[in-house]
């Protein structure tokens, strides 16, 4: 379980095939002091287990349905992904419930100024929209973030200087897809009534 709120960026440093697998190695953030085998790890939003590990990277194992699901099938060396580490019981919960689970991958479409807040509009899949609400909660590559507009075709969210200046938010550009995991109590809510 995490809360959406990025803890650091970081690049990946190699992207290894065996046995059907796809294995990343992530450069390690200084602030991930706790990390063992086995840790959690959101990375661009995607639940992922470090393997292996050392001072100044990890390496996590993403498994083919992960791949076909998400945006971790465009993954290249350089890349800089979103990184938080699993909520501990008794931490503040800022963001919202994020499973690290997507859900499915969307397009960025633009980005636009009003005032001093930025616009991030992105494709709405039209079997998607019962999964969202005006200023409900959605994981975009991993950031909680607000939906502050939903049209039948798209949707926005706004981000403050924060979130643009300590994510990969700014260096996603128009037509890239981004992982999208819709808030879990509305998917819940939705299951119980059918």
């Amino acid at each position: 379980m995490f809360t959406g709120i990025i803890e650091a960026i970081s690049p990946i440093e190699s992207i290894k095939t065996e046995a059907g697998s796809k294995y990343i190695q992530i450069a390690r953030p200084k602030s991930f002091d706790d990390l063992k085998e086995g840790s959690s790890i959101a990375c661009d939003g995607i639940c992922l287990t470090a393997l292996k590990l050392d001072q100044s990277s990890f390496t996590v194992q993403v498994m083919n349905e992960t791949w076909i699901k998400s945006t971790a099938s465009y993954w290249k060396i350089d890349d800089i992904l979103n990184l938080e580490r699993a909520l501990k019981i008794g931490d503040r919960l800022d963001g919202h419930w994020v499973q690290g689970h997507i859900d499915r991958t969307a397009k960025f479409l633009r980005k636009e100024q009003r005032n001093q807040t930025m616009y991030y509009h992105f494709e709405l899949h039209h079997q998607d929209r019962h999964l969202m609400i005006p200023q409900g909660s959605i994981a975009i590559n991993g950031i909680s973030l607000t939906v502050a507009s939903l049209s039948s075709r798209e949707f926005c969210v706004a981000l403050i200087r924060h979130t643009a200046e300590n994510s990969n938010m700014d260096l996603i550009k128009a037509g890239a897809l981004v992982n999208l995991e819709y808030d879990a109590l509305g998917k819940y809510l939705l299951r119980s009534k059918l």
